[in-house]
């Protein structure tokens, strides 16, 4: 009985194909020391959802726009959401990246499959993961990445 392949969506083979060629490479990241205020304009005015924070290149944490909210509410301040939805978020100018960025990431690696990546994702339960190769953020691979690579 002969073996039959699994056909996938437009001929896309998502075993085959690396993160790399679908990660995005320009990624905006940050330093701990960073203000939150700068970090915050930054989610909002790039419109991205994550900010890799580095030292040096290497990756040391990751901040969130969920984080963010989370942080609002966590901290009494969600009677302000509303408002700092319209005009961004207005945060404590004293503190900074460090104090909200998670620091366990999860990461993928240039070479990883595309397949590989959609199942970390999946599995940790997050829409992007920072790339690394040899402790140095080389890009950032997101479920829009994947979901552009599928639709060509």
């Amino acid at each position: 009985m002969a073996s039959k392949k699994k056909a996938t969506a437009k001929g896309l083979d998502p075993v085959s194909t690396t993160v790399k060629s679908i990660m995005s490479k320009k990624v905006q990241a940050v330093r701990p020391d960073t203000s939150l205020d700068t970090a915050v304009e930054l989610l909002m005015t790039k419109d991205i959802s994550h900010l890799p924070v580095t030292e040096d290149g290497k990756l040391v944490g990751i901040l969130s726009k969920t984080d963010v909210v989370r942080d609002l509410f966590l901290n009494g301040n969600d009677g302000e959401v509303d408002k700092t939805l319209e005009v961004g978020f207005q945060v404590e100018s004293s503190r900074v990246v460090s104090d909200l960025m998670a620091k366990r990431v999860r990461t993928v690696q240039s070479g990883s499959s595309v397949a590989e990546a959609a199942a970390a994702m999946a599995r940790f339960r997050v829409h992007g993961m920072p790339v690394v190769d040899d402790e140095q953020l080389v890009g950032f691979v997101s479920t829009i990445d994947i979901a552009r690579w599928v639709v060509g």
